[in-house]
């Protein structure tokens, strides 16, 4: 993998990476499950109406329209949908994640530390095609999941004990400067390592390395 310099807002988040191959009407598939970690300086409480109510992800996230209660159905942004199949306030809310004509199921779990700060583990499982996988990797769907961890962490000013740094805003001004594009291909690279790691040969996840930074790197 390519090497770039530490970047606090990046470190901030551990990744897993699961894969395997599936087989449907001669199809190959490869399920990825992509798992992002990361201390918010918030307990769950507090963190919690920032994921469930449509006013304050709207300051975050992005406009959510619909009911977020357990059975709900809801819209978010980027043409994605859903429906809320449980929640356990405020430490658990699960999912279906809507996009691209997939139903993913999502997880998003946040559990107290010791230390005072919460630990918010978003699990994502997604079914994508063999030849997709292979051209660009998990990186494309799991970025979003990056900038949108980001987004929150500057919403709380909750990664400063870890960062030492203001967070920057993931607008998509942002994203377009040379501090943006540093990011992205600072999180394709991670990435491409978690592929190795779950099984990818390397000049496979290189190439998805290589297409995620292209893509939304500019």
């Amino acid at each position: 993998m390519a090497v770039t310099e530490s970047l606090p807002v990046v470190d901030a988040v551990r990744r897993e990476l699961e894969i395997d191959e599936q087989f449907h009407e001669g199809r190959t598939q490869v399920r990825a499950v992509l798992t992002l970690t990361t201390n918010i300086t918030r307990s769950p409480a507090q963190l919690w109406p920032l994921l469930t109510r449509p006013a304050q992800l709207a300051g975050w996230f992005g406009p959510v329209s619909g009911d977020l209660r357990e059975g709900g159905l809801f819209e978010a942004p980027q043409g994605a949908s859903g429906r809320v199949l449980q929640v356990e306030a405020p430490h658990k809310i699960a999912l279906t994640w809507d996009r691209h004509g997939r139903a993913d199921p999502l997880l998003i779990r946040l559990d107290p530390e010791d230390d005072g700060t919460t630990e918010l583990r978003l699990r994502h499982t997604t079914l994508i095609e063999r030849e997709e996988f292979d051209r660009a990797g998990p990186g494309l769907g799991a970025i979003d999941w990056e900038i949108a961890l980001l987004a929150l962490a500057a919403a709380t000013d909750g990664w400063r004990a870890s960062c030492l740094r203001d967070v920057p805003v993931p607008t998509s001004g942002w994203l377009a400067t040379q501090e943006g594009a540093q990011h992205v291909r600072a999180w394709s690279v991670r990435w491409a390592a978690q592929a190795v790691a779950a099984g990818v040969d390397e000049a496979t996840a290189r190439q998805g390395e290589k297409a995620t930074t292209s893509i939304l790197g500019g």
